[in-house]
């Protein structure tokens, strides 16, 4: 018997239609059509960020000093941007941990980084780095500026910057001096003046401020370079002779700064905000204009009193020139002195 299928008529079929060009135009319009789709689908997920939280990496472990700073940006942000800003602490190696975590993160604003003098010194310090410091990085703006102290134990007899000075210069490396360990910005801070003033003072390494305080009042060194959280325990029993910012700060107004005796000198912690490299600018936009407004906030502004620091503003570009600013000064310095973090 013949299989059915033999009896199926067979179809012509005709050639592979060549499109007319009315078909090509109604098929390019259609394709523009979805592109501009597509165009429109992305453009609110950048004008309406954030949609998502934000993650604020510090270099840092939490309960300290920079550690305060992110917490309180975060919480003054997280209010002023309507999504939760979420501190991450990765401390490690001098903050090239969280530094390295925020340059390999996604350009898209949800993560962000506590920036500190410290993320412009350690590039010099470390031999290996994951990142590059001067290119991976987008500058968004400053968060606060504050000064070190410079203490002297009450015992001492020193009273002033001056007579401090005068003695280093009357026996060379005779003084010797605490400020947390190498390449620290307190250390550096000391550098600095040695270098100014033209002094030579001794450096006793420490791990910490409270290790440095309790050395000076335990008379083990002479001078003191720290932070005002640091060294405020021991307020009783110190003489803070200057800060190292070239202007009095307001929360200490009755101490000089350092530069009214070395002229010219001037050595800050800093905090600001940055992001993986390429931010796009209306997210960029919306950060610096988030951060000038919350350092208008009482709450925050009383919060960084707290901490020895003052708000302190500056636009993304402002920012990028002092970020550049300070990792060339702070490479000259350290490459000059042979400073290397121990590995």
């Amino acid at each position: 018997m013949t299989h059915p299928i033999q009896h199926c008529p067979r179809v012509a079929h005709a050639p592979y239609p060549i499109q007319s060009k009315r078909r090509r135009r109604l098929h390019v319009a259609a394709l523009g059509a979805v592109a501009m789709t597509l165009l429109c689908g992305w453009m609110p997920a950048q004008a309406t960020w954030p949609e998502r939280p934000i993650k604020l990496v510090t270099g840092f472990t939490a309960g300290g000093g920079a550690d305060g700073v992110a917490r309180a940006v975060a919480e003054a942000m997280t209010k002023m941007l309507g999504q939760p800003v979420v501190v991450e602490n990765r401390p490690g190696a001098g903050t090239t941990v969280a530094a390295g975590v925020t340059a390999r993160a996604p350009a898209d604003g949800y993560t962000l980084m506590l920036l500190t003098t410290t993320n412009t010194i350690s590039p010099a310090m470390y031999k290996k780095l994951s990142y590059r410091a001067d290119k991976d990085f987008t500058l968004i703006g400053s968060v606060a500026r504050g000064p070190m102290l410079i203490g002297v134990s009450k015992a001492s007899g020193i009273q002033s910057l001056q007579q401090l000075i005068a003695l280093a210069r009357k026996d060379p490396g005779k003084l010797n001096y605490g400020a947390g360990g190498v390449g620290t910005t307190p250390h550096l801070a000391a550098l600095v003046l040695q270098r100014e003033a033209g002094i030579n003072l001794t450096h006793i390494p420490y791990k910490g401020g409270s290790e440095t305080g309790a050395a000076l009042i335990g008379g083990q060194i002479e001078v003191q370079f720290g932070t005002p959280p640091a060294m405020a325990p021991l307020a009783s029993r110190t003489n803070v002779l200057a800060v190292t910012t070239a202007q009095r700060t307001a929360l200490m107004p009755n101490v000089p700064a350092v530069a009214e005796t070395v002229k010219g000198y001037d050595v800050a912690s800093w905090y600001g905000i940055g992001g993986p490299a390429g931010l796009p600018a209306e997210v960029v936009t919306k950060i610096s204009g988030a951060l000038r407004a919350v350092l208008r906030d009482e709450q925050l502004r009383k919060q960084l009193a707290t901490l020895g620091l003052e708000p302190y503003s500056t636009s993304p570009v402002e920012t990028q020139h002092l970020y550049m600013s300070e990792l060339r000064r702070w490479s000259d310095i350290i490459h000059k002195e042979k400073l290397r973090a121990e590995d």
